[in-house]
């Protein structure tokens, strides 16, 4: 099978991160309009999407017939995204679940590009998943440290774009109802105002205190860094539309000054070192944004930093082209 004659599905034409992926993959000539299919898993009709020049047609995903040239990557959640993995995975195409549908199956191997992509080498299910944007990002701030991690506590100011397209377009239309003197609605997904607020939790709570985002930021941070770090987490939502921004608290095994730190950080993968990194400068940017590296006032091994990037463009659609040129030029 030649790198030619296969092709790249799509499901979440949708999604927050859609857009963002198809200009990358436009950009990096990674396929070619002939290469590209495009699903909704919406019953009604769904215009027809703009790729190098050409117009993609949108198909139905219940009708779609899967066939083992193709890599399959999935952008929205859902009964019939599920089941079009599980049909994908079975006529023997690669599927790249970038939806967090496979969460919590460790038979599904959860792949950073460029933190483990070795481990496509030696999978036993043309299955994996990427992480979310949140992981992503923290994951890609702590590696350059692994080695020398005992616990990492993260507060993670995610944005509107991270709960889905549909909060994007609420958050939008209260601002400007707010801009023009009138009381906006709440968003139907969260039950709170997005636009000028910030959210403690953008979730219902579970019995514990914590969201299911948090837990599953935890899960993801755990399988890219180890086991054997201490791991804790909080998720709010700023009243942005896109870029993330984290706040980490890191304890050493041993004291270390912030001249090696800073070091081991400046030497990482995708990183750029500033002195006040904020969402908006990472909005566009194809790096992790690192800064406000101080030392903690509760222990000499404590490291505090701040990591802020583009979620939709560099850590999900990035990541995603990334690994889909892997599978397409190598698999």
């Amino acid at each position: 099978m030649t790198e030619s004659t296969r092709e790249l599905v799509i499901v979440g034409v949708g999604s927050a991160a859609f857009n963002a992926l198809l200009e990358i993959l436009e950009e990096r000539e990674t396929i070619t309009a002939g290469q590209l299919k495009l699903l909704s898993a919406d019953e009604a009709d769904v215009d027809p999407q703009v790729f190098a020049n050409r117009s993609i047609a949108v198909q139905s995903l219940k009708d779609f017939v899967f066939a083992d040239n193709q890599v399959l990557l999935v952008l929205e959640t859902g009964e019939t995204a599920e089941a079009a993995m599980a049909r994908a995975e079975q006529a023997g195409a690669w599927v790249v679940d970038a939806a967090g549908i496979s969460r919590g199956d460790e038979s599904v191997e959860l792949i950073h590009p460029l933190l483990n992509p070795a481990v496509l080498q030696s999978l036993d299910r043309k299955v994996i998943a990427v992480p979310g944007a949140g992981a992503a990002m923290v994951a890609e701030a702590l590696f350059p440290l692994a080695s020398q991690l005992q616990s990492v506590e993260v507060i993670l100011n995610q944005p509107v774009s991270a709960l889905g397209k549909s909060s994007v377009d609420a958050a939008a239309a209260q601002t400007a109802r707010l801009f023009n003197g009138q009381e906006p609605e709440v968003d139907e997904a969260t039950g709170q105002r997005l636009a000028f607020n910030h959210l403690s939790s953008a979730e219902a709570l579970l019995e514990s205190g914590h969201n299911l985002s948090e837990l599953a930021l935890v899960l993801e941070l755990r399988r890219l860094l180890g086991d054997d770090v201490a791991l804790d987490a909080t998720v709010n939502t700023a009243s942005v539309f896109h870029g993330q921004l984290a706040n980490l608290c890191v304890q050493l095994k041993e004291p270390a000054s912030l001249e090696v730190v800073r070091g081991l950080l400046k030497n990482g993968a995708r990183l750029e070192m500033r002195d006040r990194p904020s969402a908006q400068d990472a909005v566009g940017s194809e790096n992790t944004l690192i800064g406000r590296l101080r030392s903690g006032l509760i222990s000499p091994r404590q490291v505090n930093f701040c990591a802020a990037s583009d979620n939709l463009r560099k850590d999900v659609a990035i990541n995603c082209v990334q690994i889909v040129h892997l599978l397409l030029k190598t698999h």
